[in-house]
């Protein structure tokens, strides 16, 4: 290892150490792009720097950021990439929860630091960190890890990418190991090739790697990169990049493109992760339903998905909306429900691109506050902005088109399906809720419609009943679902829906005693808010959603049991509900004094005419001290 300071500009050096460490300086102060061993402290008198404000890491290894407490010992602020922000202050806890036997996640987590580093900031995703005159754009840069950023910044009347360990000069990758996200499968690469096209449609003087010299032909390198990258998706035989064996024809790579359904209706294709679809008006502004991810490898729930990991949206297809259909504005997203596949996208383009959000109430309520909901799967963590509530069975307009919203509780119990006439033909978009499947009968296979049924999305027998309500009251022409293909509908299809729903009832009503949904239903208690952070002493609100599911009035009881320490009343609060009726209790209480910054488990005890059903509900909670 040499340790060298070279200056690339008049405010710009580089120091070579275990990763280059790039010096951006301002007077007698500076800003590291990541630290290294920490070396650099012995060197910065060199060039004049007393102190160092920040150190902003480009990804959470090692190489990158070992020396980063050297540099904090001496006043320096760390901002990291938020989608790695637990390999940096809660790592020591990811090296605990870590697998190691039966392990099946080959991504290069293990170069993680062993100790906990402390985080000032996030650099969030296509968000900007300012200092001094200075302001970085951060642009995912998912490949080398799975939460690698970039950093943008005009320097010395040059625009720089510091790249992390994205690519090498030459249109190389610094590691080939690191594709390989899970065993056997190398879907870095498809990563690696959204974050380069991301980088190749900025407008750049010089990129600056985290290891080797400096990338001076950065469009060049990149098409480089991309033909190689394309090769080796090519080669098929084993090479898994998208979730399949193999890619004799790769259609989707090395971008997605839209299949149009119509004159004005745009499907994403099979492909993406979750379908979404986009309404185009005459005046040049797009409609979307649904915007998740662009590929099913985004998802990360297999055995490449560590604990603390979230979902990380990664922009596509807006370019060719402008370029290939002439789309002027993103104008309005009408999700369907609200799994994180279909909804992450959301608030990129709230955002970046004000595109409004109309949503149905009971889907709108898990969108806007997710933390408190989080005890139903697959929510993502960014609240959503709704601009318009939708009601039950509305009409509403937008631009030259009338559409009809239905609440169908499905799949998950928020969900809804819109429906509208687009080009002469009634659509109807069904999320998750309506698909087809192979069935052998009567001697031959063939193709049947069902309604998908997740008992932790909150399930009761009436939902499925209401969701066959709602496709016969909209009897559409084609079905838009949330996956797979899109199809043709007629009345013998959604007869065999139908008749589908009522057997499965059947089925259900024979496995459980009577009245089933009492022992069906997994949320007849719901604690609210679910996940929660509070300061010491602060006092908290729980809403304790309770539905009866006796064929009897019956007499509610509900107490919390919070974690030691907590001050709250023993005593139980009461509420009496009708046969099939909701209702809610209002619960509180006020934590100990003292920050801790341990997650902890709370719940709420619960009786039904004077029977105690135990701690059914639960809900996590963390005092963490205020920063000053």
């Amino acid at each position: 290892m040499t340790d060298t300071l070279t200056q690339l500009s008049e405010h710009l050096y580089r120091f070579t150490d275990t990763c280059n460490v790039y010096v951006i300086t301002d007077g007698d102060s500076a800003l590291l792009i990541d630290a290294g061993s920490g070396e650099i402290v012995e060197h910065l008198d060199q060039i004049g720097v007393e102190r160092v404000e920040w150190v902003l890491h480009t990804h959470h290894h090692r190489d990158q950021c070992s020396g980063t407490p050297r540099l904090q010992d001496r006043g320096a602020k760390v901002a990291v990439p938020e989608y790695e922000r637990h390999l940096f202050d809660q790592v020591e806890l990811f090296w605990q929860t870590r697998r190691t036997f039966d392990n099946y996640n080959d991504r290069n987590t293990f170069f993680s630091v062993g100790t906990n580093i402390a985080v000032d900031e996030v650099l969030e995703d296509y968000e900007t960190f300012q200092w001094r005159g200075y302001e970085f754009y951060v642009l995912p840069a998912k490949g080398h890890t799975l939460g690698s950023s970039a950093l943008l910044v005009e320097i010395d009347g040059n625009m720089l990418a510091f790249t992390g360990d994205l690519m090498s000069a030459g249109g190389k990758l610094y590691q080939l190991h690191a594709m390989e996200y899970c065993y056997g499968a190398m879907e870095g690469i498809l990563f690696t090739l959204q974050s380069i096209q991301a980088l190749r449609r900025k407008t750049l003087d010089i990129a600056y790697p985290s290891h080797g010299e400096p990338i001076s032909a950065v469009t060049r390198d990149i098409n480089v990169l991309e033909r190689r990258l394309m090769d080796c998706a090519e080669l098929g035989r084993g090479m898994r990049v998208a979730g399949r064996e193999s890619l004799p024809e790769p259609i989707f790579l090395p971008e997605p493109k839209f299949i149009p359904l119509s004159r004005h209706l745009l499907w994403g294709g099979v492909w993406t992760c979750s379908n979404f679809y986009v309404v185009l008006s005459e005046s040049g502004k797009a409609l979307f339903v649904d915007y998740g991810h662009a590929f099913a490898p985004h998802m990360h729930t297999g055995a490449d998905h560590d604990g603390l990991e979230s979902m990380r949206f990664i922009e596509h297809h807006l370019d060719e909306l402008r370029d290939d259909y002439g789309v002027t504005e993103f104008d309005l997203v009408v999700p369907t429900h609200i799994h994180d596949d279909h909804t992450c996208g959301i608030p990129y383009l709230q955002r970046h691109h004000g595109t409004k959000c109309w949503a149905l109430e009971q889907v709108g309520q898990v969108l806007a506050d997710p933390a408190a909901w989080t005890s139903t799967p697959c929510t993502f963590p960014k609240p959503i902005r709704i601009d318009r509530w939708l009601e039950d069975g509305e009409t509403f307009q937008w631009e030259e088109y009338e559409f009809e919203i239905h609440f169908a509780p499905g799949q998950t119990e928020f969900h809804s399906v819109y429906a509208g006439m687009i080009d002469g033909r009634k659509v109807a978009f069904t999320g998750d809720n309506y698909f087809t499947a192979e069935v052998y009968a009567g001697g031959k296979t063939e193709m049947r419609p069902y309604q998908t049924t997740v008992l932790r999305n909150s399930f009761q027998l009436g939902m499925h009943r209401r969701c066959a309500e709602v496709m016969r009251r909209i009897d559409p022409e084609l079905i838009c679902p949330g996956h797979r293909d899109v199809h043709q509908c007629n009345k013998q299809e959604l007869d065999t829906y139908c008749d589908f729903i009522a057997q499965k009832e059947q089925v259900f009503r024979e496995l459980v005693p009577e009245p089933a949904d009492h022992y069906i239903d997994l949320f007849w208690s719901r604690l609210l808010p679910w996940l929660s952070v509070v300061e010491p002493g602060e006092t908290v609100d729980y809403r304790l959603l309770l539905r009866n599911n006796l064929e009897r009035p019956a007499s509610y009881e509900a107490r919390l049991l919070p974690p030691s320490g907590w001050d709250t009343s023993p005593e139980f609060h009461r509420l009496t509900l009708e046969a099939g009726q909701r209702g809610e209790l209002k619960l509180s209480t006020t934590a100990p004094p003292q920050a801790d910054n341990t997650r902890r488990l709370l719940t709420a005890e619960i009786r039904i005419d004077g029977q105690s059903h135990g701690t059914v509900s639960e809900a996590l909670v963390t005092v963490r001290a205020c920063p000053s």
